[in-house]
């Protein structure tokens, strides 16, 4: 129950992540070099007895659902320099979220060495997928604001 309660909490920050980025357009792609590292807590910390591959599949999911809001959902005109602002932002919000995950994932003594591996791996590796399939979503559209 722990589990599912802090990846619903989660999830409402994403949404409420995607609404600030609709009113207010900037502070959704600002916000999300913040975002990303507090999911990565809450799904960290605060699931108990989740195992480390679950972690990462759901910061992930989290991850690109709120990369989906941003670009289909969020203000203003979507051009290919507000795409690269989306992607640092992100990135770099991954890059911290997964220092994060890494501490948490080597400090669990329960799983072995493959799966602290590959649960730190998936993050990128699912991210990578999605921005190969998924990397121009949204552009060109505009919302007024």
């Amino acid at each position: 129950m722990r589990n599912i309660l802090s990846f619903i909490i989660a999830l409402m920050l994403v949404f409420i992540n995607g609404i600030i980025g609709h009113y207010y357009p900037p502070k959704g792609i600002d916000f999300t070099l913040i975002l990303i590292p507090i999911v990565t807590l809450i799904m960290c910390f605060a699931s108990k007895n989740l195992n480390s591959i679950f972690k990462s599949l759901s910061i992930s999911m989290l991850v690109i659902i709120n990369d989906i809001l941003i670009k289909l959902y969020s203000g203003g005109t979507h051009d290919l320099e507000g795409l690269e602002w989306i992607h640092a932002f992100m990135y770099m919000g991954i890059i911290i979220g997964l220092i994060i995950l890494s501490i948490n994932v080597i400090k669990n003594k329960e799983e072995n060495i493959f799966l602290k591996i590959s649960s730190i791996l998936l993050i990128p590796l699912l991210v990578y997928i999605y921005q190969h399939f998924f990397y121009q979503l949204g552009l060109g559209r505009q919302y007024p604001i």
